[in-house]
């Protein structure tokens, strides 16, 4: 639209919270929590006193790691049946480890889930308990039919009278069950998925070579990693594998419940943090001098790519040493870029392990520089769907294709830029267009949180733009004004609603089905 046409309607929203925090998961074939379990055993036996983790400041050697995973172990040997799927409703990062290790070990699938409701997403599937720790409120709380309700101590606080010598368990006594992970990353619903991150050796060794295949800009993975997760919502595709890969060179991993995440940057030794674009505004949002500066360590951005606003505040503030990595949990990482300039913002390498290409609605692939729908050869070994819902599995994956819901343009060079999400699209007189290039754009401009816009027709025939600004500063009409003229062109009006929050998964991602929901109940007022 021009600017003469400009209608702004704006109305200021209050905070829009989740309504669910969906967890992540993934499934392992035989084999797979063998290796690591064993490896923290060999580590605790060979050097007790080295660092294994570090629980919300309290540090913990792999000498007690291995005895709160033994101790789980005999407790569930005890009390759980032998096999079907436990679900763990643990917020607690470092028992939810424990408990994930020592069910796997056991020949239990062990899957985390997130709130109540999360354990109806496996009814008529082989679930044989759902756990709970006793500092978990359980009101209300059923498990699935035909399995029973376990509330156990935590793991990670062990009685005062507890016999400081590992107790050892022979190869022969651990199985190998999967992980299994929740994902919403396609969808928006929660789905679960069968994976074997964190499983053998080889698959280990081949996704710490491939990092360190990034070359000098990427700090490598050894046994002097101290990796920070920043919260218990990247449970997962790369909040998972990144602690297996660390554990399995021998190095630790910091783990912070509070949600003040800026403490996990506290730890002194970090050489790793792994965050989400949603982590990094909220930790750059906070007053100067509230974290430290940590020049020398690798920041992995995971769950969305860095607007470059907040690029510069982090390299101001944090660390210059930036990898964005662009990865699913159905079918782990595709490309990466490691930031050197504003270039590498848009542009991504692609995995030279995979197969990528972008094709049109009737699945041809394009040249490159055209826009089309992005496409991951699926795996050896990894998901080809997902676990009990045929529907959805043959909407994603189709003849050795994984089609993660993205946007993306080829360079023909070896990279790609991605343009936002196939359903991310704006529908506006029988033309579409991608939302991402415009939000990107007034969030430049703005320099605000996140920005959000959908089109659609709530309560008239007519389409309507609505453009969402998340803000935790006021931001003045002529600013706001400025940047949606210089963005928006060919419409005739927009509905601008300001909001300090928007609805957004563990992982940080817009929760655009909530919002449009949101919208159609008339949540934002008559003129919206």
């Amino acid at each position: 639209m021009a600017g003469s046409d400009l209608a702004l309607s704006l109305r200021l929203v209050k905070p829009l919270i989740p309504t669910g925090r969906p967890g992540s998961v993934g499934v392992e074939p035989r084999g797979g929590a063998v290796f690591l379990i064993e490896q923290i055993q060999r580590i605790a036996s060979r050097e007790p006193d080295k660092l294994a983790a570090v629980h919300n400041g309290r540090p913990v050697t792999y000498a007690r790691f291995w005895r709160m995973i033994e101790r789980a172990r005999r407790v569930l040997k005890a009390k759980a049946p032998n096999h079907g799927i436990a679900l763990l409703l643990v917020r607690d990062m470092l028992d939810a480890w424990i408990l994930s290790f020592a069910a796997r070990s056991l020949g239990l699938e062990a899957s985390l889930i997130a709130s109540h409701d999360q354990a109806a997403l496996f009814e008529g599937l082989d679930v044989a308990c759902l756990i709970t720790s006793s500092d978990e409120p359980t009101d209300g709380l059923a498990a699935p039919t035909g399995a029973i309700a376990l509330t156990l101590a935590s793991p990670s606080r062990p009685p005062d009278h507890e016999a400081e010598a590992a107790l050892a368990a022979r190869a022969a006594d651990l199985a190998a069950a999967a992980q299994i992970l929740l994902t919403s990353g396609t969808t928006g619903a929660s789905k679960k998925v069968q994976l074997p991150y964190g499983a053998t050796r080889d698959l280990i060794d081949e996704r710490v070579a491939e990092y360190h295949a990034l070359g000098d800009g990427f700090r490598r993975l050894d046994a002097a990693t101290v990796l920070n997760i920043m919260s218990l919502g990247l449970w997962t595709g790369g909040g998972f594998i990144w602690p297996t890969m660390v554990w399995a060179q021998g190095g630790a991993v910091v783990m912070y419940d509070d949600a003040d995440l800026q403490h996990s940057l506290d730890w002194p030794g970090l050489t790793h943090t792994l965050a989400t674009p949603a982590h990094l505004a909220w930790l750059m949002a906070l007053p100067e001098g509230a974290f430290p500066d940590l020049p020398d360590m690798q920041l992995a951005v995971v769950s969305g790519g860095l607007s470059p606003a907040l690029t510069r505040q982090i390299q101001r503030r944090l660390t210059r040493r930036i990898l964005v990595n662009l990865s699913s949990t159905e079918g782990g990482g595709f490309a990466r870029s490691i930031i050197e300039t504003e270039d590498d913002l848009r542009w991504y390498k692609l995995h030279p392990g995979r197969t990528i290409e972008v094709v049109d609605d009737a699945g041809n692939p394009l040249p490159p520089g055209e826009l089309g729908r992005l496409r991951v050869n699926v795996r050896p070994r990894l998901a080809t769907g997902y676990l009990g819902d045929p529907e959805t599995s043959s909407k994603f994956f189709s003849d050795g294709w994984f089609y993660p819901g993205d946007l993306a343009v080829l360079d023909g060079k070896g990279r790609m830029a991605l343009y936002g999400r196939t359903t991310d699209i704006v529908h506006i007189k029988a033309s579409k267009y991608p939302a991402e290039p415009w939000e990107r754009a007034i969030q430049e401009a703005l320099q605000c949180d996140g920005v959000c816009i959908l089109s659609g027709s709530w309560r008239s025939e007519e389409e309507q733009l609505h453009l969402f600004i998340e803000t935790r500063r006021p931001i003045t009409p002529q600013a706001l004004t400025a940047a949606v003229q210089a963005t928006l062109h060919g419409f005739t009006g927009v509905h601008v609603h300001m909001a300090p929050s928007l609805p957004r998964t563990p992982t940080g991602k817009l929760r655009r089905i909530e919002l449009a929901q949101q919208l159609y109940e008339s949540r934002f007022g008559s003129d919206a």
